[in-house]
């Protein structure tokens, strides 16, 4: 039996703070479309709950999950109505990722730190936005390629029977197909359907 990279039972884990990393997405059963889809952007990968947690096994085994964990938590401290709640988990979030004396310390540039710094004078659910908006850029830019070519991401993609062979192919063929349309001058809305249409294995 394969390996089973982020699908194994210490996905279960929890944030040890008490800001739990909880994105507000529905729960949804693993298929090989969502897997498949999540080559499509980083965007799409985030949106789904459990894109989230095979890409955070994928940044723990780099040692830099403290980027998802801040974001996850930020996200949380937006949804957080109860003042007296949003300000500790403010403090909180802080602490275990903004302080210099936090092992989980995120990495942000002099300009959005001192944001965060006159933020704090009165926490509020967008305290950390620019933060945010900073590390998930991080992700994308640099985690995200990695996580594609990981053994996190292929070996999820085998258990559906998905080789790196079979990925490729299908990407050389929408290439062949989408120069093929251009040289005809064929809309894409009229070819695409069945260049998407992947069999389950």
């Amino acid at each position: 039996m394969g390996y089973m990279g982020c699908w194994c039972s210490n996905l279960g884990r929890k944030y040890s703070g008490t800001v739990s990393p909880q994105r507000s997405v529905q729960p949804e059963a693993l298929s090989y479309e969502m897997v498949y889809s999540w080559q499509q952007s980083f965007d799409t990968l985030m949106s789904f709950k459990s894109g989230q947690k095979c890409f955070a096994e994928f940044l723990k085994s780099e040692y830099s999950d403290e980027n998802i964990l801040f974001w996850q938590a930020c996200e949380e401290l937006k949804r957080e109505k109860n003042s007296e709640k949003m300000e500790e988990k403010a403090r909180i979030i802080y602490e275990d990722f903004i302080s210099i004396l936090s092992p989980k310390e995120v990495s942000l540039d002099s300009k959005v730190r001192e944001i965060v710094n006159t933020n704090m004078s009165r926490p509020t659910q967008n305290t950390f936005e620019d933060a945010q908006h900073q590390i998930y850029q991080l992700m994308a830019r640099d985690s995200y390629p990695r996580f594609l070519t990981s053994i996190f991401y292929r070996e999820t993609l085998a258990s559906f029977g998905i080789t790196e062979m079979d990925i490729g192919g299908d990407e050389e063929k929408e290439r062949e197909q989408r120069a093929e349309r251009a040289r005809l001058n064929v809309p894409a809305t009229a070819a695409e359907g069945s260049s998407k249409d992947i069999s389950m294995v």
